[in-house]
C-alpha cells in the first residue's frame, strides 16, 4: 500500500472530523455533516483521503469523485456511492432492495435498461434514497461515511 504524505495545518480539521467519527460509532451514534470549501489545490481531497482512512476500520465508507467533466452524466456520483455497495448483493437481492422502484431509479444506476417514458426527476431521486435508506438498514452493523469530492466543496457525511 502507498504511503500517504503527512497532512501539514490541518490539525482542526483532523480534529473535527475524528470527534464527528467518533460520535458515530459510539454508544450513542450522533450524525455529522462535514464540510470543507476552499480553492482548488489547498488539499480538500487529501483531507478527506485520510478521514476516510480513520473512519475506514469503524465504519462503511462509500466515496466518489465528481468534476467538472461528468457534470452532464446524470446521477454520475451516486453511481459511484451505491455500485461498490449494490455489488455485494446477488442480482435477485438488489432487484429486492430497490422493490416497486426498481424499473424508476435502477435505470439511473445503470442497473437495468430504462423502459418506457423518462421518469420524472424527482421520482427518480426518491427512488434511490428509498435504495440508501434500504442499503444503510442492511448494513447497519457499521455506520455509513459517505465522501464526495473533488469540486469547489468537498462535502463528507457521517451519519447513521
Amino acid at each position: 500500500m502507498k504511503q500517504a504524505r503527512p497532512l501539514y495545518e490541518r490539525e482542526p480539521e483532523l480534529a473535527a472530523a475524528a470527534q464527528a467519527v467518533d460520535a458515530l460509532c459510539g454508544a450513542q451514534a450522533a450524525g455529522r455533516l462535514l464540510v470543507f470549501s476552499g480553492e482548488a489545490g489547498i488539499g480538500k481531497t487529501a483531507l478527506l483521503a485520510e478521514i476516510q482512512a480513520m473512519a475506514a476500520d469503524r465504519c462503511t465508507v462509500w466515496s466518489a469523485r465528481g468534476g467538472e467533466t461528468v457534470t452532464s452524466v446524470p446521477f454520475h456520483v451516486v453511481r459511484q456511492l451505491l455500485q461498490p455497495a449494490l455489488d455485494q448483493f446477488p442480482p435477485d437481492e438488489v432487484r429486492a432492495l430497490f422493490g416497486a422502484w426498481y424499473e424508476i431509479a435502477a435505470p439511473a444506476l445503470g442497473l437495468a435498461e430504462p423502459s418506457g417514458p423518462q421518469p420524472d426527476p424527482q421520482g427518480v431521486r426518491d427512488g434511490l434514497d428509498w435504495v440508501v435508506s434500504r442499503l444503510a438498514s442492511r448494513l447497519s452493523h457499521r455506520p455509513l461515511v459517505l465522501g464526495r469530492f473533488p469540486l469547489i466543496v468537498d462535502t463528507l457525511i457521517i451519519g447513521s
